[in-house]
């Protein structure tokens, strides 16, 4: 069997420790990626290292709170040396509520800037100072919300809407630069993860509960084999986005 394009890579992963972030780490590890698993919770982040270090890949956990910007940077700098550098970015690390622009309370508001868009910027910041020459790539894990606004979703749309303007503002300022480093993401519908089981449970009417949505959703390992197909394009494509949603989801 030939040897994966991405093995001997490293690669940083936000959000880790669940959903589609765990899905993604996993993914990689089978591809012989080494994995720097960012999220808050330990005990979940154990779990998904031992798993990837079952494949023979490298596995290191560190446990980071995104909306502290210097507790950030120096998580960046630690994995960086720890592993030799960096040649991917995943940005998976994501906070869905449902506050709307009338009647949210700001501290959700708060809490999905802080990470959502905040947190995404400053990881990549810090994560470019240690990517190669050669280039790398950056993968943010935007939503369907960053392209139309759902009921009752508005602020975190807007959160959404953030990831792809920062999308294309750093692709367009790596290409300005020089930087042979991608930048791409992928914009997903219903997927069946905590984050979804959270977002429903702050609606206000039984008609959104998560168990109502009444039709099959997209797993997490299935949005990690498009992470896969985006990371192992040819050096001369780049894909800027990729929409998908589950077959039965309408808008």
């Amino acid at each position: 069997m030939n040897p994966s394009p991405l093995s001997s890579k490293n690669a940083l992963i936000t959000g880790a420790s669940s959903g589609i972030g765990r899905a993604i780490a996993l993914a990689l590890a089978e591809h012989g990626v080494s994995t720097a698993l960012f999220a808050r919770r330990k005990e979940r982040l154990e779990e998904v290292a031992e798993k990837a270090s079952k494949t023979g890949s490298r596995a290191s956990i560190f446990v980071v709170d995104l909306s502290d910007p210097a507790e950030t940077g120096t998580a960046v700098s630690h994995a960086a040396e720890e592993f030799g550098g960096i040649d991917i970015l995943i940005n998976a690390a994501g906070v869905a509520l449902q506050a709307g622009l009338s009647n949210g309370e700001f501290e959700d508001w708060k809490t999905m800037i802080d990470i959502n868009v905040l947190g995404l910027a400053n990881v990549s910041r810090h994560a470019l100072l240690h990517f190669p020459d050669s280039g790398g790539h950056i993968l943010n894990l935007s939503s369907m919300s960053g392209h139309r606004v759902p009921g009752k979703g508005g602020f975190y749309a807007a959160t959404k809407f953030a990831v792809r303007a920062m999308t294309e503002g750093l692709r367009q300022e790596l290409r300005a630069a020089g930087s042979l480093t991608r930048v791409s993401s992928i914009s997903p519908g219903f997927v069946d993860t905590e984050l979804l089981d959270i977002y429903f449970a702050n609606a206000d009417d039984e008609t959104c509960k998560y168990d109502r949505i009444g039709y099959p959703l997209l797993k997490p390992e299935e949005i990690a084999e498009l992470v896969i197909h985006q990371l192992t394009l040819p050096a001369t494509a780049e894909v800027t986005d990729i929409l998908v949603r589950p077959t039965a989801q309408a808008t």
